[in-house]
């Protein structure tokens, strides 16, 4: 008989963690008597997702992006919710004559068992993170007995015909926030027009219509200001709320901003999931031989490291994973952030507070008699911050934040904008990552084509044979893609770089000379995950233009 994997070795022998990392671990585990697994990735000394790939590849089973995959109905109904949360499994598929499984543990006998007594058929199991079972079983199965498509209509239906307005609105709201965690959106937009109000939401950073509301549903807007806090009697300028909301066993930060149009107000939701960090940075994407250069860079002792793009491109979710990939337990970490999107549990997490004169820039100050070692800004926007982030960079201190950037050089001017000294820039600047999402082709519907002219244009005139696309199928909702990826580029910066920067050399120099010495565009990036498979040029054409960096 085989001996027991022990996880806490396993990591150990990859390199994720060492004994003094498992030696908290355990004293944690005998308060909270969890197994040792879920100790690590809750205290976040390691990531789910690192910890699922090497238990999968020690069992030598393929891990799975879970929330890629749509299973079948049908082989739902022959299992139990609250057997399934007890077992952490998902069933998937029926394939020949065995049942496609997804499991987050090492499986066993009762496990074997239970869907063997369920559908007649042996299982072949595959797996996914914790969290991500967990969160497919609670939407899933709620979904196969809840159509929140049909529900949704027959609520409008029973509003639109409540003339007394005695039917609150708020179930409505309900179903539409249920009918964006199905679709995995993160905005809900209600867009008052001539005859009534749309509904559309924003999925893999692409807008699609879902829902056309008649006039009468207009008090929806007053439910929500008011959910979210805001003031129903001003319908004259912009206003910001929020409220929480739990959504299938999961909390969700509901963000309200709303303007005045011609038509009425407009709204937008935006769904963030109060959930604990726990990424990696092949997860998001990262290309393996640059996973190396971003912990490299990550773990320096000091100086200033930034995430540049625009609004919604992931650099939190970066920032947090090069967080999270740090030795938290030796190092001090301090945050502040708005909002504060994930929970890092070895961090001091702070959030802005504008009303009581808490932002970015006296954060800092406060920060700096913390006795820091790292310290986390969500956003680098205006001068009192960016020198203040100089300063703890210049003292010993690593800053880590984001910036609002359209690539990694360009954040040098930028910076420089905001009142930076090129001389200290150039010594405490150690890196810049710049990066964008693009949606990943469906895996359901993939299929392979000859490239045109055109897309040889595009790549470079590269030899390709053969490309990828997504047909559209119902797993995708016709769309040929589920979910997003990272292209990027990172720019270290070495003796050679600081010198160019203090020189002041033209921007299109300093690309050069780092490309001479390794640097790659997020276009670089993207042609390699176009001959991959991943994405399609089309896409790449989408978020970065049709004309080649």
């Amino acid at each position: 008989m085989a001996a027991p994997i022990r996880i806490g070795d396993l990591l150990r022998d990859k390199g994720f963690i060492g004994d003094e990392h498992i030696r908290y671990a355990l004293q944690v585990q005998r308060v909270t008597k969890e197994k040792l697994g879920q100790v690590l990735t809750r205290t976040g000394l390691v990531s789910e997702y690192d910890l699922v790939y090497t238990v999968s590849q020690q069992l030598k089973l393929d891990y799975v992006k879970l929330d890629s995959m749509t299973p079948d109905y049908q082989l739902l109904k022959r299992f139990n919710r609250n057997a399934c949360l007890a077992q952490r499994v998902f069933p998937i598929a029926q394939q020949d004559n065995e049942i496609l499984a997804c499991i987050s543990d090492i499986p066993d006998g009762k496990l074997e068992q239970m869907i063997v007594r369920a559908t007649g058929m042996r299982p072949r199991f595959v797996m996914a993170e914790e969290s991500r079972v967990i969160s497919a079983i609670y939407n899933y199965f709620y979904f196969l007995d809840n159509p929140v498509e049909k529900l949704l209509q027959r609520e409008v239906g029973i509003i639109a015909a409540d003339t007394s307005r005695t039917v609150s609105p708020d179930t409505l709201i309900n179903y539409i926030l249920l009918l964006a965690v199905k679709q995995r959106a993160t905005d809900v937009h209600l867009r008052p027009m001539a005859r009534g109000i749309a509904v559309a939401f924003r999925v893999d950073g692409v807008m699609s219509n879902v829902a056309f509301l008649p006039p009468a549903l207009s008090r929806v807007t007053t439910s929500i200001k008011l959910q979210a806090g805001m003031d129903i009697a001003e319908q004259r300028l912009p206003q910001d709320g929020r409220w929480t909301a739990n959504l299938l066993e999961r909390r969700y930060d509901i963000r309200v901003s709303s303007i005045v149009t011609p038509f009425g107000e407009n709204v937008v939701m935006r769904l963030l999931s109060q959930e604990k960090a726990s990424f990696s940075f092949p997860a998001l994407g990262f290309l393996e031989e640059d996973v190396a250069i971003l912990a490299r860079i990550f773990d320096e002792p000091f100086g200033i490291l930034l995430l540049t793009g625009p609004t919604g491109s992931g650099k939190s979710t970066t920032l947090v994973a090069g967080l999270t990939s740090l030795d938290l337990l030796g190092k001090n970490v301090l945050t502040v952030e708005n909002p504060i999107e994930y929970v890092v549990p070895l961090a001091r997490q702070t959030q802005v507070n504008e009303g009581a004169g808490y932002n970015f820039s006296n954060a800092m100050r406060h920060f700096l008699r913390h006795d820091p070692d790292v310290i986390l800004i969500g956003e680098m926007r205006d001068e009192e911050t960016a020198s203040t982030a100089l300063t703890a960079a210049t003292t010993g201190h690593l800053v880590l934040s984001t910036l609002h950037a359209n690539t990694a050089i360009g954040s040098i001017p930028r910076l420089q904008g905001l009142g930076m000294d090129t001389q200290l820039l150039s010594e405490s600047l150690i890196g810049v990552v710049s990066q964008r999402l693009v949606r990943i082709i469906c895996p359901h519907c993939k299929e392979e084509y000859a490239p045109s002219q055109d897309d040889l244009d595009y790549l470079g005139g590269a030899q390709i044979t053969k490309l990828y696309r997504g047909k559209g199928c119902e797993a995708c909702n016709q769309t040929g893609y589920i979910g997003r990826t990272l292209v990027y580029e990172i720019l270290v910066v070495d003796r050679d770089v600081r010198e160019a920067m203090e020189r002041d050399i033209e921007l299109t120099q300093l690309e050069s000379m780092a490309k001479r010495k390794g640097f790659r565009t997020m276009y670089d990036v993207g042609v390699v995950k176009v001959q991959q498979g991943v994405t399609t040029v089309e896409e790449l054409q989408r978020v970065l233009g049709k004309t080649r960096f």
